[in-house]
């Protein structure tokens, strides 16, 4: 399955990459935890189709949820089937979090 590391998605925000990051976590995770990473978006992980064609620009996409298992992977091969070059964040958005990546609120 196709990632990146923290660091790397750290370094693409920090020298203003263009890189679509979207957040897929599970809406309540969201609702109880709102901060995002900076430059995220929220989109649901299970309807992908509807909202596929707003980051079909060529750039690549980087998907997060919690932990980096199953919603962020998930969303990721559902993107690549559209042809977009997506990849998902190891370790997810708690790992971020603990490592004082940047939030927007």
């Amino acid at each position: 399955m196709h990632s990146i590391t923290q660091t790397e998605l750290e370094t693409l925000i920090n020298f203003d990459a263009t890189v679509h990051v979207i957040d897929v976590r599970k809406k309540p995770a969201v609702e109880k935890e709102p901060a995002m990473i900076r430059g995220a978006r929220w989109q649901d992980f299970q309807d992908v189709a509807n909202w596929a064609d707003t980051v079909n620009d060529g750039q690549p996409v980087v998907c997060y949820c919690v932990h980096g298992h199953e919603v962020s992977q998930s969303a990721v091969a559902k993107l690549r089937e559209h042809g977009i070059r997506a990849y998902y964040l190891r370790e997810g958005f708690e790992a971020w979090q603990a490592r004082s990546g940047p939030l927007s609120l």
